[in-house]
């Protein structure tokens, strides 16, 4: 091939980029990164705080709709109003002291004359100190602080349901030999243990005879067991209950991240089927003779305070919560906890 001749002046010579260029492409980058880490980081503190807002939110709805539940049941005895007219080989326990420990999970169980009972513990009074040790105040899952709410009543399913299931061919005897039952119509009520379902003793001879679950329980906050992501800050308060199951206490855990719990009580002195009065629990009393008193309690006040599981860099919570008329958390300032309240009023349904 015969070589071309370009002439000198119209030559193009390739060069790259100058020094200069390439600091000023340098910048450019380093700053569009900058930019869009700040964009990510802010993107994922954005994600968590979200993502514990929506935990504490579900926390929170879920325990107060359990509180709820079981307020409402509070008092109900299988159809049956009239306590006196329930007998069976247990019976009921009339007693006036309300104690989990001196009177044993069995008699604290099956005081029929209290649907609902209350500690008012705003302080450093502790459930031990009230008769209550059956919530432990040390070792594992121990209380912590707030009010102790107790229920007792019948078990909406009967036995063979969801509750208490039954095997074909089984008896409550079999499968439940050390639980406390509760056979009722609409008239009159035996209570027995598992072992005895079948005594005579225990037998109704009437129609829409039913038998369910007694069910007694008492919340209260106390730490959790789960592990937190943050344990330098020590365990994660909960929502928890003592359960009576098989004759003895169980602790469940039942909502984390509960942090306080507190409770007031309407009373209805005058028969009118309205409030009142609100009342802290320890200004009510267990003799029927003198008002204000629990057979009066026709409604119940709940503030329940949730919060975060680790506490939040950079964060700083100064908001101050009124949980009942006279009680305002001290230790919730100035931390990086974030917190919620909820707050709801419940009628009672069964409360005589």
């Amino acid at each position: 091939m015969p070589n071309t001749y370009i002439p000198c002046g119209t030559r193009h010579h390739s060069r790259g980029f100058s020094l200069v260029e390439l600091m000023v492409a340098l910048v450019i980058t380093l700053i569009l990164l900058a930019g869009i880490g700040q964009i990510f980081l802010s993107s994922k503190k954005s994600y968590a705080i979200q993502d514990t807002l929506g935990r504490m939110q579900e926390n929170g709805r879920y325990a107060m709709d359990v509180l709820k539940a079981d307020l409402r049941r509070a008092g109900y005895w299988g159809g049956n109003a009239d306590i006196s007219t329930i007998q069976g080989s247990l019976g009921i326990n009339d007693t006036t002291t309300e104690a989990c420990t001196t009177t044993g999970p069995s008699a604290w169980a099956r005081m029929l004359n209290r649907g609902i009972f209350g500690l008012n513990l705003s302080g450093t009074e502790k459930p031990s100190s009230t008769s209550y040790a059956c919530i432990r105040d040390s070792g594992t899952s121990p209380y912590l602080r707030g009010d102790v709410l107790a229920v007792r009543y019948a078990d909406p399913a009967e036995v063979g349901g969801i509750t208490t299931p039954l095997a074909t061919g089984e008896t409550i005897a079999d499968a439940y030999p050390n639980q406390i039952f509760l056979r009722s119509s609409l008239f009159r009520g035996r209570i027995f243990e598992g072992t005895d379902s079948e005594s005579s003793e225990n037998d109704l001879d009437a129609p829409a005879v039913r038998t369910s679950l007694l069910v007694a329980r008492a919340y209260y906050i106390g730490a959790s067991s789960n592990t937190s992501r943050c344990p330098d800050d020590g365990p994660v308060p909960s929502l928890y209950r003592i359960n009576v199951v098989n004759g003895g206490f169980v602790s469940e855990e039942v909502a984390y991240g509960v942090d306080n719990l507190q409770l007031e009580y309407g009373i209805d002195s005058d028969n009118s089927g309205s409030v009142d009065r609100y009342y802290d629990a320890d200004a009510l009393s267990t003799n029927p003779s003198t008002t204000p008193n629990w057979d009066q309690v026709i409604a119940a006040r709940i503030w329940m305070l949730t919060r975060s599981e680790c506490p939040e860099a950079g964060y700083t919570n100064s908001n101050t919560y009124n949980m009942s008329e006279n009680y305002t958390p001290a230790d919730t300032a100035n931390r990086g906890y974030r917190r919620k309240l909820y707050t709801s009023t419940v009628k009672l349904r069964n409360n005589s």
